[in-house]
């Protein structure tokens, strides 16, 4: 069964996906790499899962192609281990997507800058705060969904 459920018996995430430990070669240690669909993007790309990023980024290279630098939004300044990199918080579709169960869709804020050249990221604010998600580090299971209406 793809669904987490809770202990009740309850569905707590609906897709399941295999994240990966590595991105192909340009992070030395091991972290968790999950396939998204940003905007309407016709293929998924790899993205970090970072509980602690302020918000998600993408790689300029994706948000270029995808026409997010067209999109309005306030203009802010990243601070990152190579100094401050400025840019653009837009809101956009991402789908998170599954290998088993739903993938599921949910209206993200994104970090966009032509600067940005580090990867794309999943982050807290604008994003993982508005999913429930689950890691299983035995099976490299990254489990995802709603958060069910109070």
């Amino acid at each position: 069964m793809p669904a987490l459920l809770e202990l009740d018996g309850k569905i707590f995430a609906g897709g399941r996906s295999r994240f990966l430990d590595s991105d192909g070669g340009t992070e030395p240690t091991p972290k968790i790499f999950v396939k998204i669909l940003p905007g309407h993007a016709p293929v998924p790309v790899l993205a970090q899962l970072d509980t602690g990023a302020a918000w998600s980024v993408l790689d300029g290279e994706i948000a270029e192609a995808l026409g997010f630098f067209e999109h309005a939004g306030p203009i802010v300044s990243l601070s990152t281990r190579s100094g401050a990199i400025d840019g653009r918080l837009i809101r956009a579709p991402l789908t998170l997507v599954a290998d088993e169960g739903e993938s599921f869709e949910v209206e993200a804020t994104f970090f966009v800058s032509r600067d940005w050249t580090y990867g794309s990221f999943l982050g807290y604010s604008g994003l993982l705060e508005r999913i429930r998600f689950a890691i299983d580090p035995g099976t490299n299971d990254f489990y995802f969904g709603g958060i069910p209406d109070s």
